[in-house]
């Protein structure tokens, strides 16, 4: 018996032993296998990267985690205590594991025969959610119990919550409390109430089960639970468990949060991703400080958007947008007002039948009552062509906005007086003459046409037509809006007295615009992209018209070929033909008769008339003059590198170019001839501070690789020439003055940038773009507009600004008769340029060292001493009228005219 005994011993010691041998290789095995953290360093959970603008507004916040990083010390105890109570109430106790409780969840699990209960400790969940996989498994678990006691050992618990609040996924997206409480209430945790806390803890065990948004009755049930914890903890009084039972809580609306500026943001977001890749910019918490005015872009946006709609409108009326039935349509009051009440709420609640209540709410028979008292003053009228008006106490009034479009249904056309009664809703609205006269038949075409205004709604509208309206005045009345002849009708009219006690919403009859308008605007002197608008909807159009799209540019080019011709030789009061002979031209396949657009001419005329009045001919025979080797010279030397023909038809800007490369171009007249590089960020910095440099769409330098092989090739034939032969000097090649002292910066001559500010200030004191004069006395410009009117541009500046508009379709066709740039584009850059002015300062272009003011006659550029009737007119020293200019170069320019070789006809680029 005692051998059996001693035998059973020896193995129940053997098997202890064994055993204890195998869990010290299991717990060795799994240790050696287990991810290392060694500080709070290593938590970098990902984080969102943000786009900011010059001022400070986010444009975008983009990343895969809704997450912001909060230290322990500034979350609140209330919170800390709800997610305790909550998740491990003996926190402080374990160390890292707790025994007990995972037995209770094993007991509680076997009775329910389900999981209802995990044992988890918060170190636990911090273990599992940073640094292990979500499997379910036994090899998980182990891991889990391991790796959890490290933890404990490494941190202290308030570094353990620091983790953990900032790491759970709460739902909705959002990752950590603070992300939650923002998500959810619209609140910075120091706001947050007791029954807050408890409701977003409850959410942690199954966030898309216990959502507020989801399921309401859930989320109540277990924010009932969590607050009970918290009150069998002591974490909170007996009278703050029943009030947070009973607070009623703001649950924040989630609405689309689109980029602010969309066009320039996307723009940046792409660069950056490309710079840094998409995964790093999604996770490493990227702030992007761009050189974006956030002030004037949206006014830039307002503008292009009126100039849309207004060149719409000048291409007549679409039409209604569909019908509806007069005696049915009030049914649909209910529908629209909870919606727009919906839209127009930041924040909702539950009922105690966990229904939503918004902020606005929907009253009980709001639109019934609505309804009903208009029938009672519908009964009042004798006369059946007048509407009732609103009911003054109406919610949905103070609801609706000016900036918005409502769809409308027509309730009554009154051709004598000359108004639409239209109803929004329930709220009756006026549309006078001058808000729909614009609405003729919609014919888009190049040919000139004439439409007279609309005077009667009845040709356009009937009743139950649907149609878009804009609110323009929130209280107006019949007798207001009537057109004049009609208002003694009204006061004679048996229904005055119930007519003068109604009130209306004024409104204008709306379409949305099919035709398209960018904006680009940046700061001569430094590069950056003040504003950026790349369509008139981001939203419903991706496609950036003001980088990607080249159209072309049409007259706005010609300020160009003038700046090239001042650098050879021409000044502003050099006499340029505008006669209809032939042209001729140094390439046979470029044979064409051009004409001006106003398909006349006008003799003799300054090189200032022509450019101020835009005339073709004259461009045309400057640059045949100039010859393409000095065109492109210059081009290429301001970076203009837009693919080109080499001929005469560039005079005509009959090639594609985008908005930012016009706008760079005319940047060197305000700068002083000096090379800008367009520049959309300031600073690329990430969650560590480390800075990265990138330069956004860099000026294209010129090619010089090949002209210097040709130099060089030159070089070569020279030297064998002139071994042989001796060149005399009156035959050599003067070099040009204008380009002595250029370099990588200085691209262009300082006193001829000068010049041409001079010159285009004139076109808008006195040529095509006139119609801004009013913005300011010191700025310049320049219109264009391409052959039928499908494009149209304005490209101008001020001493601080520079600033292009182009308008036009997508597609090429023609916006209609007489869309040129000082119509169509110039209203849209005018009012912008008020703004920016306004913000940046006027003042007028400095003078540099070497300009000389003469008084001339303005048609035939000499020299006179009549400053009345004179023009003072600025030139280079030495090339003003009657100077003697010494330098050969010059005199052989000025005795170098127009060739008179013959052209033929080419009808393309009569109409330019």
């Amino acid at each position: 018996m005692k051998k059996i005994l001693g035998r059973i011993l020896i193995l129940s010691s053997f098997v202890t032993l064994v055993g204890g041998l195998a869990v010290f290789l299991v717990i060795t095995y799994f240790s050696l296998s287990l991810p290392k953290i060694a500080n709070l360093a290593d938590y970098r959970p990902p984080i969102k990267s943000q786009i900011l603008s010059k001022d400070g507004v986010v444009l975008a916040e983009i990343g895969l985690e809704d997450r912001d990083i909060v230290e322990f010390k500034d979350i609140p105890k209330s919170i800390t205590d709800a997610f305790l109570s909550a998740e491990d109430s003996g926190f402080y106790e374990h160390t890292g594991v707790d025994y007990l409780g995972v037995m209770r969840a094993m007991i509680a699990n076997l009775k329910a025969g389900r999981v209802v209960q995990g044992g988890s400790t918060i170190t636990q969940q911090v273990a599992k959610s940073l640094l292990l996989s979500r499997e379910r498994s036994i090899t998980r678990k182990i891991k889990d119990f391991l790796l959890a006691q490290k933890i404990e050992k490494r941190f202290t618990k308030e570094e353990i919550l620091f983790l953990y609040l900032n790491q759970v996924y709460l739902g909705g997206g959002y990752y950590g409390v603070k992300a939650a409480f923002r998500g959810y209430f619209e609140k910075d945790l120091s706001e947050a109430t007791v029954a807050e806390s408890a409701l977003v803890a409850g959410l942690l065990v199954a966030p898309g089960k216990y959502s507020p948004y989801v399921n309401p009755i859930y989320a109540k049930k277990r924010q009932s639970y969590v607050l009970g914890r918290m009150y069998a903890n002591e974490k909170i009084t007996k009278q703050e468990y029943e009030d947070a039972l009973k607070e009623k809580i703001k649950y924040r609306l989630r609405k689309p949060a689109p980029f602010k500026a969309g066009y320039f943001t996307e723009h940046v977001r792409q660069v950056v991703v490309d710079m840094v890749g998409n995964d790093e910019f999604l996770q490493n918490g990227f702030k992007v400080t761009t050189t974006l005015d956030y002030e004037l872009q949206e006014r830039a946006e307002k503008e292009i958007a009126e100039g849309a709609r207004e060149i719409d409108q000048r291409q007549g009326y679409k039409g209604p947008l569909r019908k509806v039935d007069l005696a049915t349509f009030e049914e649909g009051f209910e529908k629209f007002r909870k919606e727009l009440y919906e839209s127009k709420s930041l924040y909702f609640t539950l009922s105690e039948d966990n229904q939503r209540e918004y902020e606005i709410t929907y009253k009980v028979d709001e639109a019934k009552q609505i309804i009903d008292a208009q029938k009672e003053v519908r009964a009042k009228f004798y006369s059946s062509r007048y509407q009732p008006g609103y009911i003054e106490d109406d919610q949905l009034l103070s609801n609706l906005d000016k900036q918005s479009l409502y769809e409308a249904v027509v309730v009554g056309v009154d051709d004598s007086a000359r108004v639409i009664y239209v109803s929004i809703a329930g709220v009756t609205g006026i549309i006078p003459y001058s808000e729909f006269r614009w609405a003729h038949e919609r014919v888009i075409q190049e040919e000139r046409q004439f439409f007279p205004y609309v005077t009667k709604p009845s040709s356009i509208l009937s009743k139950g037509d649907v149609v878009l309206v804009k609110i323009k005045k929130m209280k107006t009345t019949l007798l207001e809006e009537s057109w004049s002849a009609f208002k003694d009708n009204i006061q004679k009219s048996k229904d005055y007295k119930t007519i003068s006690e109604q009130s209306y919403v004024q409104c204008s009859l709306e379409q949305e615009p099919e035709v398209q308008a960018a904006l680009l605007s940046v700061n001569p002197h430094n590069g950056e992209i003040v504003s950026l608008v790349g369509g008139t909807d981001f939203e419903k159009s991706k496609f950036n018209r003001a980088l990607q799209s080249k159209r072309q540019p049409g007259s706005s080019f010609k300020p160009l070929l003038f700046a090239a011709g001042l650098e050879n030789g021409y000044t502003p009061s050099t006499i340029i033909l505008d006669t209809p002979e032939a042209l001729g031209g140094n390439d046979e396949s470029l044979n064409w008769k051009p004409r001006n657009y106003d398909g006349g001419f006008k003799g003799p005329m300054t090189f200032r008339e022509s450019l101020e009045h835009s005339r073709n001919i004259p461009t045309i025979k400057m640059t045949l003059d100039l010859g393409m080797t000095k065109v492109f010279d210059f081009l290429n030397r301001i970076g203009f590198d837009a693919e080109m023909p080499k001929d005469l038809s560039i005079a005509l800007g009959s090639f594609g170019v985008t908005l930012l490369e016009m706008v760079e171009s005319y940047s060197i007249f305000p700068n002083g001839g000096k090379k800008i590089t367009p520049k959309f960020i300031t600073s690329i910095i990430d969650r560590d501070g480390k800075e990265y440099v990138y330069e956004l769409n860099k000026t294209a330098e010129p090619n010089t690789e090949g002209v210097a092989k040709e130099e060089e090739k030159q070089e070569v034939v020279k030297e064998e020439v002139s071994a042989q032969i001796e060149i005399p000097s009156e035959l050599q090649e003067e070099k040009n003055p204008y380009q002595e002292h250029l370099n990588e910066q200085q691209l262009y001559d300082v006193r001829l940038s000068y010049l041409m500010t001079n010159l285009l200030k004139g076109v808008i004191q006195n040529g095509t773009g006139r119609g801004g004069k009013w913005v300011s006395n010191f700025i310049g410009g320049k219109t264009g507009t391409t052959n039928s009117y499908v494009d149209a541009w304005f490209l101008g500046f001020s001493q601080n600004i520079v600033t292009g508009v182009w308008t036009g379709f997508d597609d090429n066709k023609t916006m209609g008769w007489g869309e040129t740039g000082s119509k169509s584009a110039l209203p849209i850059w005018a009012a912008y340029m008020k703004d920016s002015i306004r913000k940046y300062g006027e003042s007028d272009f400095k003078v540099p060292l070497g300009i000389i003011n003469v008084y001339v006659d303005k048609k035939t550029g000499k020299a006179i001493n009549d400053e009345r009737n004179g023009f003072l007119e600025s030139f280079v020293e030495g090339t003003e009228p009657g100077s003697k200019q010494e330098n050969s170069f010059f005199k052989k320019q000025q005795a170098t005219g127009p060739s008179t070789e013959i052209f033929e006809d080419d009808e393309y680029f009569n109409n330019q």
